[in-house]
């Protein structure tokens, strides 16, 4: 029951933080993922696509020079040239678009729809070579550089591997016809291709993942700052008519009543609040009495500091009795050990304040 530093950050983000996080542009991306997705679709859509396209501009390119102008007037050069690359130009855009739409919504899949320009705002601190070395050495920063050291000796051992295992079918390319060698050397390099986007897919998986706990770390809160956060959102008048709102609900369900006939109040220490009650001779396992999340835990608090009922901070276990547990719910077996420790602290430490069963 230790408490923790004032200073340290362990309590998880609030909404309202979260989203202020997003307007600044703080969102865990991972520029790895969208890169290795991207290459893993065109190494799979790129063969079937170029031999479709390939058979239709090669024939257009044969009747395109059957029918060359006889005149050489800017406009007949004009408009041979544009019919020779147009089968060529529209199949690099559709391809273009079509890489282009799968990066897109892989950024949005990881973010969702995020417009910010503050990442973009000038700040002296960008330009500063002292927080530049830092941040070279920072936690991020060495992360980055041994990724990009992975990765690159990875992709060498790639490229080494496949030139190896292929090196006789390489020399053999100088005696096959253009068509065929060029056939051949086109599924080597794609091959390579493919094994290097599915490689870098897994180490964009992994950096997706770190980046992720990254900004967890980054968005976590004091319990000074958690407190002072809903000090202010208490003050707006639309929190203040949801609080109404929940007093009369509390005194409505007898709230009061229930925190009365607790032996603890379970916290987290602000998001959650959960009520638990255990008779020895009448009950097989703990009860919750009650539970309550944010501004409604803060008052379960109030009232339990009224009914100087013993109030112990636990923030694994109330997140886990207020998601698996109801009012007038046993407590799960699972459980049993950490409510139990808890009920003999109680009891232990407070006395003459609840009449125990023998």
């Amino acid at each position: 029951m230790a408490e923790q530093p004032a200073g340290e950050k362990t309590e998880d983000a609030t909404p309202k933080r979260r989203q202020e996080a997003r307007k600044k542009g703080t969102v865990a991306k991972s520029t790895d993922l969208t890169g290795a997705i991207t290459l893993l679709a065109a190494a799979l859509a790129l063969p079937p696509f170029v031999q479709s396209i390939s058979s239709g501009a090669v024939t257009t390119f044969s009747n395109t020079l059957s029918q060359a102008p006889r005149t050489l007037d800017p406009a007949s050069i004009m408009g041979f040239t544009n019919a020779l690359a147009s089968p060529w130009i529209i199949a690099t855009l559709v391809l273009f678009g079509t890489l282009t739409t799968v990066g897109v919504v892989t950024n949005f899949g990881q973010v969702g729809f995020v417009l910010s320009t503050e990442p973009m705002a000038p700040k002296l601190e960008k330009i500063n070579p002292g927080a530049g070395f830092k941040r070279i050495f920072s936690r991020r920063g060495l992360m980055e550089g041994a990724k990009a050291l992975a990765k690159l000796g990875i992709f060498a051992n790639l490229a080494y591997t496949a030139i190896a295992t292929d090196w006789n079918k390489l020399i053999g390319l100088v005696w096959l016809h253009p068509s065929q060698a060029a056939t051949e050397l086109g599924a080597l390099l794609h091959g390579l291709l493919v094994k290097v986007a599915f490689v870098w897919f897994i180490i964009a998986c992994l950096d997706y993942f770190f980046q992720r706990k990254e900004v967890e770390k980054q968005l976590k809160m004091t319990k000074q700052e958690l407190k002072q956060e809903m000090k202010e959102q208490e003050g707006s008048p639309e929190v203040k008519s949801a609080m109404f709102q929940k007093r009369r609900q509390l005194l409505k369900g007898g709230m009061a009543k229930k925190l009365a006939e607790a032996d603890v109040l379970i916290t987290n220490p602000t998001h959650f609040a959960v009520a638990v009650k255990y008779t020895r001779n009448s009950m097989h396992a703990p009860i919750v009495l009650a539970k309550g999340q944010d501004h409604l835990a803060l008052k379960m608090r109030e009232i339990a500091g009224s009914l100087d009922l013993p109030i112990v901070e636990n923030k694994p276990l109330a997140r886990a009795l207020y998601k698996q547990c109801e009012p007038g719910d046993f407590v799960p077996r699972d459980l049993f050990g950490p409510v139990a420790e808890v009920l003999a602290y109680v009891y232990k430490t407070v006395k003459g304040k609840r009449k125990k069963a023998a």
